[in-house]
């Protein structure tokens, strides 16, 4: 670990120098001084003149012995006692700016410190060094230097990702120095609980970047409209941290204050600009330890196949079976929030971006686990059902397209989102439902048991699907976030990679016949029965009648779908004869009585055969 320092004048000297070991010291890291000399390119020499040489040259010289006096200084401080080395440079370049980046690219420091360009902070986020650095930065603004006392900081967040870095910082100091430490929020709304709201959020923001709560930390909440008494509370103070971006003006703290030496502080990478200019931050938030602890935690054990894992997951399959046999869309969704199929799916992702195989295969096994055994489940119970009913519901879960990869893949960014972000726990469900991993499975167990293979090959193509498209999701949204496989062994990442590979090309493969299937339902419309099925008992009788009349067949029979019929059963004969209207009177009797109810409204309709 480092932290580079760019000293460009003498003026900054005690500032820069003496603030840089303090976070060196607090970070337990090693220090480097950029004494920067102004040096014309060497196309264009005629930029110095000789008398601008030698002062140059005799500049050099007093510089570094001026840094060797301060560091000197600062070596009686018992801040110093944990810094690591201390290393001074001298850079010729014709930009101060543009040779501390260059720096930075080269040694990569954890931290790199420098006086602001413009001291009176009206374009604090501008700076072109906290700007442009791909590293964490502090620019400093004022004079004071890190004092023998011990110091007091005020940490200033107005909810902008780079708050984080402001507390974690100053939490570091603290532990070194013994300082004392009020973290504030600005808070627009007024009122108590509101106040207790914006602590409750400081204490998560804490416990975001693992800062623990001690009797040293103050945790305080301003309104938005109350500048002046942020900064009576922060001119109390030695230090003001503060996050790139924030609402909190430095040139007004500036103009407020005498006490503090503001720093403004952005973690890596580089600030970007929208097109109109203004600056934002890196805002894809990257997990926090405590955060990484608890969702490995909790993947770890909702990956493995136990008792909790089986018992939730049976009853969901046969709450969703019933579910799909009755036409019921709210009973099915209730069994997507019952079923715990997609953690372990979300575990194998982690597993993935961690490089960890043991919790890939744990993760792994519980999914084929709890695959077999919700087939078993929807299987058993559609094959013990009365009746013989393939509703809509199973029907459209057996020609998935292109649009439920999507679903899948997306649902997976947002589902280990979640799980990353404790305060977002509650989304879980949502993402749940749209993904909907349990009712496909049941509607391949309800297909097969029918023998209906066409639509239980569709339902298995949508499973696999989901089960791909979730994994990869997972695993490139937890890369994003910061869960890398660091200290990987060789044979670790080549089973990351064979693993992602073998995930790609299933997924690949899915996706042309998924293109398809999206191409077909646009040109021929969405697959919709025109009429539900009769129970078998019915079916059965009504076939076993029509059987017995010769040159007489049975077309179709069924429920009408349509909710404009006001029919309770159509039946459609064909016959090369006419039949009699008795024939059609006994039909009805034999469905009503089948079916239990007198009243029902049966249609039967006859298509005579006439051929030229």
């Amino acid at each position: 670990m480092s932290v580079l320092a760019l000293v460009t004048n003498q003026d900054e000297i005690h500032l820069v120098v003496s603030w840089a070991a303090e976070f060196a010291s607090a970070r337990n890291a090693t220090l480097t001084i950029l004494c920067w000399e102004y040096s014309p390119t060497p196309w264009q020499p005629e930029l110095l003149s000789e008398e601008q040489t030698e002062t140059t040259e005799s500049l050099d010289e007093s510089v570094r012995l001026f840094i060797s006096e301060s560091l000197d200084e600062i070596r009686t401080q018992h801040l110093i006692s944990t810094l690591g080395s201390v290393e001074v440079q001298t850079i010729h370049h014709p930009n101060a700016v543009e040779a501390m980046l260059e720096k930075i690219q080269q040694v990569e420091p954890t931290l790199a410190v420098a006086a602001a360009q413009d001291q009176t902070g009206r374009s604090s986020s501008g700076d072109p060094i906290l700007s442009q650095s791909p590293s964490a930065t502090v620019i400093l603004f004022g004079r004071r230097q890190s004092t023998l006392q011990k110091r007091r900081i005020f940490v200033g967040t107005t909810d902008r990702p780079h708050d984080g870095s402001a507390v974690s910082l100053a939490a570091k100091i603290s532990k070194t120095s013994k300082s004392r430490i009020t973290i504030a929020k600005l808070d627009e709304e007024n009122g108590e609980e509101s106040s207790e709201a914006g602590r409750l959020e400081l204490l998560q923001l804490m416990r975001d970047v693992s800062v623990k709560p001690n009797d040293r930390i103050r945790r305080r909440v301003y309104q938005t409209s109350d500048f002046f008494g942020v900064a009576a509370a922060a001119d109390k103070h030695d230090l003001v941290l503060m996050g790139a971006n924030s609402q909190l003006s430095v040139q007004e703290l500036l103009e407020n204050t005498r006490n503090p030496t503001i720093a403004v502080i952005k973690r890596a990478p580089p600030l970007r600009k929208w097109s109109q200019g203004k600056m934002i931050s890196d805002w894809f938030p990257q997990i926090s330890p405590s955060d990484h602890a608890g969702l490995i935690q909790k993947l770890r054990r909702g990956s493995r196949l136990n008792s909790d894992f089986l018992i939730m997951l049976g009853p969901a399959a046969a709450i969703a079976t019933l579910g799909l046999l009755q036409y019921s869309p709210a009973i099915v969704i209730g069994s997507m929030l019952l079923a715990p199929l997609m953690t372990p799916m979300i575990g194998n992702g982690l597993a993935l971006s961690q490089a960890n195989p043991k919790l890939g295969r744990s993760a792994l096994f519980s999914v084929f686990m709890g695959f077999f055994m919700t087939l078993a489940v929807s299987y058993f119970i559609a094959i013990v059902t009365p009746g013989n009913e393939m509703t809509s519901q199973v029907y459209a879960r057996g020609e998935p397209n292109i649009l439920d990869l999507l679903v899948a893949l997306f649902s997976a960014v947002a589902a280990a989102y979640a799980m990353a972000r404790p305060s977002l726990a509650g989304s879980v469900a949502g993402v749940a439902i749209a993904t909907a991993l349990v009712p496909p499975l049941c509607s391949l167990g309800i297909s097969l048991a029918y023998g209906r293979f066409h639509i239980a090959g569709g339902a298995a193509v949508l499973f696999v699907t989901n089960l791909v498209a979730i994994v990869l999701g997972a695993a490139a949204t937890f890369r994003v976030m910061g869960v890398t496989a660091a200290g990987a062994s060789t044979l670790q990442r080549r089973w990351v990679f064979r693993t992602v590979s073998a995930f790609g090309l299933v997924l690949i493969a899915l996706a042309f016949p998924l293109q398809r299937a999206l191409d077909r339902n646009i040109d021929f419309g969405k697959p919709q029965p025109n009429h539900y099925p009769l129970t078998k008992a019915t079916e059965d009788a009504v076939s076993k009648y029509v059987a017995a009349t010769p040159d007489l067949d049975l077309i179709s029979s069924g429920r009408p779908s349509s909710e404009h019929d006001k029919s309770d059963v159509i039946l459609f004969l064909s016959s090369p004869n006419p039949l009699p209207e008795s024939y059609k009177m006994k039909l009805v009797e034999i469905v009503r009585r089948e079916m239990g109810d007198e009243t029902l409204v049966v249609e039967v309709h006859c298509l005579q055969e006439i051929w030229e």
